[in-house]
């Protein structure tokens, strides 16, 4: 019964993106789908979000902050700051509540992106299977880059969890995942600056 399920789902999904895949480059097809998805995130966050209570929230919790590193040496001022302490907690429960709120509608389209990379980039995916050769690499990034970025540590960590086909060619080199998550994490915070989201 999955297997229908799944198989009808990849065939629709084929036919939307297959002659994306088939005709762009993998670094610029994840980098598109990154931006998208980073899009919908940012767009169900500005709508569902409260901005200006968020930006107050987010202000009067660095004050405290600012108070408890001061207060940390005095005693006397820690124990005032006791009470406020509790105030400060259920600001920081209100900021996660509405932090989660986008969550709720984002979390399946985004599941539904990422089942769909996998069964186009993975081994044996759509891609390797048209260029039977790919070695599972997107980018090779700069050396500089890579060892800001500790790629080497994260392919070991990927080892760790991931048994699929495709060996790490080098430290320099990014699989679909490790690209979609930088250009994700990328488009997200210009996005997130252009559309004014605290």
């Amino acid at each position: 019964m999955f297997e229908s399920i799944y198989s009808a789902f990849y065939s629709s999904m084929d036919a939307i993106f297959l002659p994306m895949v088939q005709t762009m480059e993998p670094a610029i097809f994840i980098f598109l789908t990154a931006l998208l998805v980073s899009f919908i995130i940012n767009l169900a966050t500005k709508l569902l979000v409260n901005q200006g209570r968020m930006a107050e929230l987010k202000k009067e919790l660095q004050e405290f902050q600012v108070k408890a590193r001061k207060a940390s040496k005095d005693p006397e001022l820690m124990a005032g700051l006791q009470k406020e302490q509790q105030r400060m907690m259920e600001m920081q429960m209100e900021m996660m509540k509405m932090s989660f709120k986008p969550m709720i509608y984002t979390w399946v389209p985004i599941i539904i992106i990422f089942a769909y990379l996998r069964h186009v980039y993975d081994f044996g995916g759509i891609y390797h299977t048209m260029t039977p050769a790919w070695n599972g690499v997107i980018v090779e990034l700069p050396i500089i880059i890579s060892k800001v970025l500790f790629v080497g540590i994260w392919h070991w960590i990927g080892g760790i969890f991931y048994h699929g086909g495709f060996g790490v060619v080098s430290d320099q080199a990014l699989g679909w995942l490790g690209w979609y998550i930088m250009c994700s994490m990328g488009t997200s915070m210009v996005l997130r600056k252009l559309m004014g989201i605290k």
